[in-house]
């Protein structure tokens, strides 16, 4: 499948991660989310390197040979500088980001990310429907980890990345969430990974998983950066305590997760 190289490269995890309640007041202060944000990785809470490959000029059946290379498919911990933390996932796999950096970031909407500063650039509105199911469905939006213990976090954490990277980053021609479906595979494309085990069984069940039902709504948000690795975050109703605080500035929070 192409060669493999070392755990040196240059690709972390990036984006999707929870607001906590600093980054909810200071959005609902000003009607919204943040038009940009400076914020600095303080580590990788959950998952593990895997082996991937991203060719931007393949098509998403294409057989071509492609090189692969061990990453980071671990979730993002990123302080910002009035101290709020979120947790986030990485929509640009061949671009980093580095522990104990500061980043400013550029706040947008889903469809409108990753920043396209490098390939795969925008995901666009149906990429961003089947992102949004994945999220509603795998990521608890009270502490922004990946739903269930701590036993099986790394490899389901890894598994969610990769899922997401599929998505993200494949040339899919299907104009609906449910042609994408049908079109994601880790074997083929512009995107591929080679996983085994705990990884592999969690991302079979992830990808089974969406559109049952339907299509689920999450309201998330991309960190785009022309010189660092794009982000896409979930961003979550605040708990009581949280709404607490709003209520005593004066204030409302926005949003409600599912549709």
């Amino acid at each position: 499948m192409g060669s493999v190289l070392s755990q040196g490269t240059a690709c972390a995890v990036g984006s999707v991660g929870i607001a906590l309640v600093g980054s909810v007041l200071a959005a609902s202060a000003t009607g919204g989310a943040h038009a940009s944000l400076t914020a600095t990785l303080v580590g990788y809470p959950a998952g593990g390197f895997e082996t991937v490959g991203f060719s931007s000029g393949l098509s998403w059946d294409s057989s071509a040979a492609m090189s692969l290379y061990s990453v980071r498919a671990q979730q993002h911990l990123f302080q910002e500088s009035g101290g709020s933390m979120f947790r986030s996932w990485c929509i640009e796999v061949y671009q980093g980001v580095t522990q104990g950096s500061t980043y400013d970031f550029n706040v947008v909407t889903d469809v409108n990310a990753p920043g396209g500063a490098v390939a795969p650039g925008p995901m666009g509105a149906v990429k961003a429907a089947v992102a949004r199911d994945l999220f509603a469905r795998w990521i608890d939006e009270s502490t922004g980890m990946v739903n269930g213990g701590m036993a099986d976090r790394d490899a389901k954490s890894a598994a969610f990345q990769i899922a997401l990277w599929e998505i993200t980053h494949e040339n899919f021609t299907a104009s609906s969430a449910a042609g994408i479906l049908g079109q994601m595979s880790l074997g083929s494309g512009a995107f591929r990974a080679s996983i085994d085990g705990a990884t592999a069984m969690w991302y079979d069940q992830i990808v089974q998983s969406l559109g049952v039902g339907g299509f689920l709504n999450a309201d998330l948000e991309g960190l785009t950066s022309a010189t660092a690795q794009d982000q896409l975050r979930l961003v979550a109703v605040p708990g009581p305590g949280a709404f607490a605080l709003l209520a005593l500035a004066g204030v409302f929070s926005r949003r409600r997760r599912r549709a």
